[in-house]
């Protein structure tokens, strides 16, 4: 996509053809220029310093050389982005901090890219001029995996745990819903493990991380499953096992405990088991 809008050229201005001769002429001394500018503003003052040419000096002589490429065309008259589809392209544009008409040697192309890359959903960023007046920009954008909330406060963050933003959450509510502090380093291994049993994955309304070494995944119906440490699958692949042939999901349970190795420890709701205890004494 492009980042800056298109504008009408003066028709005025492209009637007035110039001669083959002037023509040739106007390249021969581009490309004079782009040779000198880019020894100069590319290569660094080397020569400057190793003559004695520093500081000021040095600056001055490659501003000088900037505006003479600047003079002989090589402006920027666009930029081009591409992998872009969370980040806003002005949030993109700001950082990259170059306006129309610029001298497109000028840009200084690892600040940029540092630049990009500090924003939220920019997980790398590559940045090439396109002689004479274009710049093309790609980046890649961090994947969002789920939204944690921590101390009363709710971030979108991606796999590696990285927090991409705090506000405009709303587009993204379906995605689940992680609690505590560590859980997003340690959210995107369970939440791919959790895929693997959906009739549990597709229960879940939060995974709350405790003590940020174990999980407790909090369930639709308010059955909170308390997970194990260590060999997860094994615990998952059980209580899978008690939903498929006992639909023990859907009975008046408040918690199920995993923690035990090759056990499942099920708490009742009280109410419910003195209901059911009065139940059988009149049967």
């Amino acid at each position: 996509m492009r980042l800056m809008p298109r504008f009408r050229r003066n028709p005025k201005a492209t009637a007035r053809r110039a001669s083959p001769a002037d023509r040739r002429r106007r390249l021969l001394v581009r490309a004079g220029l782009v040779s000198g500018a880019i020894a100069v503003a590319a290569g660094g003052a080397w020569y400057l310093t190793a003559t004695g040419w520093v500081g000021e000096r040095a600056e001055d002589a490659r501003l000088a050389a900037i505006d003479a490429t600047a003079r002989a065309g090589l402006r920027v008259h666009d930029v081009i982005l591409s992998g872009r589809r969370h980040a806003e392209a002005e949030d993109i544009l700001a950082a990259l901090d170059v306006a129309r008409g610029a001298p497109i040697l000028d840009l200084d192309i690892e600040a940029a890219r540092a630049r990009l890359e500090s924003l939220g959903w920019v997980a790398s960023a590559e940045i090439a001029r396109r002689l004479p007046d274009i710049v093309f920009v790609r980046v890649v954008e961090r994947e969002p995996l789920a939204l944690w909330q921590h101390d009363g406060e709710t971030a979108l963050v991606d796999r590696a745990g990285e927090i991409i933003q705090r506000t405009g959450l709303e587009r993204f509510a379906h995605l689940p819903l992680i609690v505590g502090e560590g859980a997003p380093r340690q959210a995107a291994d369970l939440l791919d493990l959790l895929r693997t049993f959906p009739a549990v994955s597709d229960a879940m309304v939060a995974a709350v991380r405790v003590s940020d070494r174990r999980w407790n995944l909090r369930l639709a119906n308010g059955i909170d499953v308390r997970l194990p440490e260590t060999e997860l699958t094994g615990a998952l692949a059980r209580l899978d096992e008690f939903q498929r042939e006992h639909a023990l999901l859907e009975r008046d349970v408040v918690a199920v405990d995993l923690r035990v190795p090759d056990r499942l420890i099920v708490r009742v709701d009280p109410e419910a088991a003195a209901r059911a205890r009065e139940g059988g004494k009149d049967t």
